[in-house]
């Protein structure tokens, strides 16, 4: 009789469905700012269901360590090779990527790499406002130095993509004037 049971039981328990299929995934540990480099720490590895996984998923870690993120990361967000950029390969042909130092942090605050702007520089002696990047385009905005270092400039990086010659011009004036922003 106890055998007949254990029988049935087996029978039963191979019949029942297995649930769904599932794979190890990298994910985010925590929110991660845009420009953030990535390091190992900054990741977990976690199963979850093939039907739920996007297409391109990364399943190592190691695929994102050293990269510099593009856009802001939510916290457990699985993370695919979108998720990185790099600078120095994501401009076209005669452009160059420019620091851009903006006084006003909480104007950095709300940029986002993609955004398109118009670089304007303020020279409150003069009176005087001009533009002097148009349509630069936002790369990335680095996550700021360790305060342990030392102090930095005054206000924010960003990075931003131009051409040469427009780079050269912000950079004087970044000498003589209060640069800010406005968003096209």
């Amino acid at each position: 009789m106890l055998a007949a049971i254990a029988a049935v039981l087996t029978g039963v328990s191979a019949a029942a469905p297995e649930g769904p299929a599932m794979i190890s995934v990298v994910k985010a540990k925590s929110r991660l700012p845009a420009g953030t480099v990535v390091s190992r720490s900054d990741l977990v590895l976690d199963r979850v269901a093939v039907a739920d996984v996007p297409e391109g998923v990364l399943t190592d870690p190691l695929t994102l360590v050293g990269k510099t993120l593009a856009a802001p990361v939510a916290e457990s967000q699985m993370m695919t090779p979108l998720a990185a950029a790099d600078a120095r390969t994501s401009v076209p042909r005669g452009h160059v990527i420019a620091p851009l130092r903006l006084v006003d942090t909480a104007l950095v605050a709300l940029l986002r790499p993609g955004d398109l702007v118009d670089v304007i520089a303020a020279d409150a002696q003069a009176g005087q406002a001009t533009v002097v990047a148009a349509g630069a385009r936002v790369v990335t905005i680095p996550q700021a130095p360790d305060e342990r270092v030392g102090p930095g400039p005054e206000g924010a990086l960003v990075l931003i993509d131009v051409d040469a010659h427009t780079a050269s011009v912000v950079a004087h004036a970044a000498a003589s004037a209060t640069l800010s922003i406005i968003w096209r």
